[in-house]
């Protein structure tokens, strides 16, 4: 029997095979890799293989795909989810089927076995996939965006593609600021704020969190400006920026009962900015 452990987020995730082979991740995943303590918040089984008789397409509730590349589809499977992700180099090809139960808690993961024998049942794009379901019924959200913290503040800046998460990152990191991630992170609450958390990426990256004081939603501008965001408008304009599967309401709720706790505490704020050093002065001096 294979047995690993992964803390994300203050998640814990135990994934089992219950034959000898062996059980591997993707490279980000590496620094993540703990031991539980006590019981996990989340169990996996990897099984290899993929039986025929899985890959129905009956009662699909949701597709994620771009006019490229299909990612996954989600099917409704008695009081479980079924999803079938496809491998995005040839993506004819199944290379996941995986079964969540309805207290979101219990996995089961039927993969592919790579050349030298080994599953990578968190391959891209089911390991992102089974971290956004790690937030659906708790306090927390998953969020395209980008982190850093100076000591004192933490900084999250959100936008579409393009906007400039990893540019303004990168000038605080530069400028002495600790840089969480530039692409993905998770949001929790702790003991009466809120925190932010890298996940794991193509690349290695030591597992980091910073406290969450201030949210921008950013866009390039000629000149650097700012517009305090409130109430509802605030939450939606964040949320239009997490990562959800959208399908169900009680989803989007909870997503939405989040966010108005947070826009209580974390400034929202709309930044148009100049890709230069001014902008780090001019959220200093800026900041309510």
């Amino acid at each position: 029997m294979s047995t690993v452990d992964l803390s994300i987020a203050e998640f814990s995730i135990r994934l089992f095979c219950n034959v000898s082979q062996p059980i591997e991740f993707e490279l980000g995943y590496e620094p993540f890799i703990k031991t539980c303590e006590g019981e996990p918040d989340v169990c996996i089984e990897v099984i290899p293989g993929i039986p025929q008789e899985l890959l129905g397409n009956e009662n699909q509730i949701f597709e994620a795909r771009n006019p490229e590349l299909k990612f996954y589809t989600i099917h409704q499977a008695g009081d479980a989810l079924k999803f079938i992700v496809y491998n995005q180099q040839r993506n004819s090809e199944v290379q996941q089927i995986a079964f969540l139960d309805a207290s979101f808690s219990k996995w089961q993961i039927y993969t592919l076995v790579d050349a030298n024998h080994a599953l990578l049942p968190l391959r891209y794009p089911l390991g992102p996939l089974m971290m956004y379901y790690l937030t659906v019924k708790t306090e927390a959200i998953m969020i395209h965006s980008s982190g850093v913290f100076d000591g004192h503040k933490g900084r999250l800046f959100t936008g579409f593609s393009g906007a400039g998460k990893s540019t303004i990152s990168g000038l605080w990191a530069k400028a002495g600021s600790l840089l969480i991630n530039d692409d993905r992170l998770i949001i929790r609450k702790k003991e009466g704020r809120y925190v932010m958390y890298n996940t794991p990426m193509y690349y290695n990256d030591d597992p980091k969190e910073a406290p969450l004081d201030a949210i921008f939603l950013i866009s390039h501008s000629p000149v650097n400006k700012i517009k305090k965001q409130n109430g509802a408008l605030a939450v939606t304009k964040v949320l239009a920026h997490c990562i959800q599967n959208n399908y169900k309401k009680e989803y989007i709720s909870n997503h939405l009962d989040f966010l108005s706790g947070l826009s209580t505490i974390v400034s929202i704020s709309e930044l148009g900015f100049v890709p230069d050093n001014s902008v780090i002065d001019f959220i200093i001096a800026n900041e309510s």
